[in-house]
């Protein structure tokens, strides 16, 4: 009887523990983001200032001249394309600011590969020359 209630508490440990490690590990995959790309394309977008954009929604031509100062004393500046801001990166995902920093507040077209993890949008820009201030 002492043999069979051991035998049971063993087995109920390995059972529970087991248990434990799949809800560990279905866990972990819930928290792992997916990193989502669209094919690399030519887009038009706009030189924003981070933080004008954000506390106060201003961009365009109205705010063109502000968002040229600000991003030339170097406040933080992304791409505004379809409601969407993303950071500009080159194919090593190193900083692409110095292409943009003196186009604040205008329209760009840009070439490059966009790019989504964790709730941050990239634009991973290619190679080529990028950050043409065409209209």
């Amino acid at each position: 009887m002492k043999k069979i209630s051991i035998l049971m508490g063993i087995l109920t440990f390995v059972a529970l523990a087991g248990l434990a490690w799949a809800q560990q590990d279905n866990m972990n995959e819930k928290h792992v983001d997916q990193k989502t790309e669209s094919e690399s394309s030519t887009i038009k977008c706009e030189v924003v200032d981070v933080a004008c954009y954000i506390n106060k929604g201003l961009h365009g031509e109205d705010h063109q001249a502000c968002a040229a100062k600000c991003i030339g004393e170097g406040g933080e500046l992304a791409l505004l394309y379809d409601g969407n801001m993303y950071i500009p990166v080159d194919s090593d995902f190193h900083s692409a600011r110095k292409r943009f920093v003196t186009k604040g507040g205008e329209m760009v077209k840009v070439v490059g590969k966009r790019v989504e993890k964790a709730g941050l949008r990239y634009i991973v820009l290619a190679d080529e020359v990028n950050a043409r201030g065409d209209n």
